[in-house]
């Protein structure tokens, strides 16, 4: 597992558990996340939020479907906070349940066959920054109840030490279903969601934002190509409807991959074997169109009708008329 950190004013990638070890530059502490403007674009909405949040040492859970960008939305708020430390991302599904203690709260020479020396866990290695939990759903519950008591005392006792030791470091976390359902299930603490969700964001999926589908796959259309040193293709005619009447499950990364094989030559899934009910599927697609432009001008313009009325081209009644039907709260 790698983190990024912020020595000295400029940003590094390093191995978990070595500080030290650099492993590439990447880009000067606090700067904008510029690499890839489709995410930026999706998340434009939350700007002004993660502005005001990333400064405070609060915690910060992230919730949305699996290529919705939250990892990178975690970076965006770090790079914005006061931390000085590193980021640490942990994939919580990633971790054996028979090792995930170790790797989280660290390990003392001897406390187990195999524990040939001491080392850092993840949380103390985020000491001074961010630690990010990403699929934190996934986590048993009897890590749970461990992982609150760090949060809660912001102190870990490595595995087969007697010693707390003190640290200072904000969490962000990140789960793929909402924990509040989790929780009423059973399978999710409801003291952790409750210390987690002080500050909850929910990632915006592709499909809610219709307008931007075609610009973002243009965007990463031309970003393969300039990786792959190839030419970029034309579009074909069908390739934009095809985009909107697609309903992107996978998101961005779903997205991103479509662009790819399109610049590779390859038809996106997306243009194979279209379903019958084609009409009916372009019909939703358009309605979802519409209401995300709708939502667009009427954030844009903070809710003046007047204003929201005049770029639209539409009457007031018209306008009123459209935000019930597409359940639009105004």
């Amino acid at each position: 597992m790698k983190h990024e950190s912020k020595p000295g004013g400029r940003a590094k990638i390093a191995v978990a558990g070595h500080p030290g070890t650099p492993f590439a530059t990447a880009k000067p502490a606090h700067a904008p996340d510029t690499r890839d403007p489709g995410y930026i674009d999706i998340h434009a909405h939350l700007s002004q939020m993660v502005h005001t949040l990333a400064p405070l040492k609060v915690d910060v859970l992230l919730e949305g479907e699996t290529g919705t960008g939250k990892d990178t939305l975690a970076r965006r708020i770090y790079q914005l906070s006061t931390c000085r430390g590193p980021l640490v991302p942990v994939n919580c599904a990633a971790i054996p349940e028979n090792l995930a203690e170790s790797e989280l709260f660290g390990v003392m020479s001897g406390a187990y066959t195999g524990a040939s020396h001491s080392r850092a866990g993840y949380v103390e290695s985020a000491d001074g920054g961010v630690l990010f939990l990403d699929e934190i759903d996934s986590m048993p519950l009897t890590l749970q109840a461990k992982l609150l008591r760090v949060l809660e005392t912001r102190s870990i006792q490595r595995l087969g030490s007697t010693r707390q030791v003190a640290l200072n470091f904000r969490v962000i976390a990140a789960s793929q279903k909402p924990l509040q359902e989790l929780m009423e299930q059973g399978s999710f603490r409801c003291d952790l969601f409750f210390r987690l969700s002080t500050i909850k964001i929910e990632t915006p999926t592709v499909r809610s934002h219709a307008d931007l589908i075609i610009p973002m796959f243009r965007h990463f259309t031309q970003e393969a190509a300039l990786r792959l040193q190839m030419v970029l293709p034309p579009c074909p005619p069908a390739l934009d409807q095809a985009l909107l009447l697609h309903s992107w499950p996978g998101n961005i990364r779903e997205l991103k991959a479509a662009a790819v094989r399109f610049v590779l030559g390859l038809p996106p899934l997306c243009l194979e074997a279209q379903p019958e009910r084609g009409t009916t599927l372009l019909k939703e697609r358009m309605r979802q169109i519409e209401r995300s432009l709708i939502k667009e001008c009427l954030h844009r313009h903070g809710h003046r009708i007047d204003e929201v009325v005049n770029e639209l081209g539409i009457p007031r009644r018209t306008l009123y008329h459209r935000l019930k039907s597409l359940n639009i709260v105004g």
